[in-house]
């Protein structure tokens, strides 16, 4: 690893969910992830794809996906790191956001295929639209 390795660079960002924010994170909230990456040619030069997944106590969801590209070194900090974001900018408590995260660990068993990536990431993403469906029929 170099002495400097500059971070990944966000190339795209959506967000989907449900609703705007986390009511109450207090009642409780799961979150997930999963990502794939490759190597462009024979350089430390990767593509990485994150979806974060949080469903808050009363179910609803919220993904963000990210599309990152640029040096290797820190794929695992930038996972960690959008989560952290993606919990902060759903209004969930800093003090929670550090309990959910502190012991954190990127693992390889998240790490898709790009096809099963894609297919998991619709998946949820037809979730979230049938929950903004039922409750916009409230």
């Amino acid at each position: 690893m170099p002495l400097y390795s500059p971070p990944l660079l966000l190339k795209s960002k959506k967000d989907i969910s449900s609703q705007s924010h986390i009511e109450d994170a207090l009642k409780g909230l799961e979150h997930s992830y999963f990502y794939n990456g490759k190597r462009l040619g024979n350089s430390n030069i990767i593509e990485l794809n994150v979806t974060t997944v949080i469903m808050d106590a009363d179910e609803n969801l919220y993904l963000r996906s990210c599309n990152y590209s640029g040096q290797k070194y820190t794929w695992k900090t930038v996972i960690k790191e959008q989560l952290i974001k993606h919990l902060k900018d759903l209004g969930v408590e800093y003090g929670l956001v550090n309990s959910e995260t502190r012991y954190f660990e990127v693992s390889p068993e998240q790490h898709l295929p790009i096809e099963k990536y894609e297919s998991r990431l619709l998946d949820l993403i037809s979730k979230v639209e049938r929950n903004q469906e039922g409750n916009q029929s409230l």
